[in-house]
């Protein structure tokens, strides 16, 4: 299982993330979808 709790991300002034959580349990897959080159692997 992976938990992540409660991360933000600003850039500058810019809330990009607030207080996210999220709980992957074993046998779920997760899918981070979006543009070419909007930092989905950073």
């Amino acid at each position: 299982m992976i938990s992540i709790e409660n991360v933000s991300k600003s850039y500058g002034t810019l809330n990009v993330l607030d207080k996210v959580n999220i709980e992957v349990k074993k046998g779920e897959f997760v899918v981070l979808l979006g543009a070419s080159g909007c930092g989905k692997s950073t």
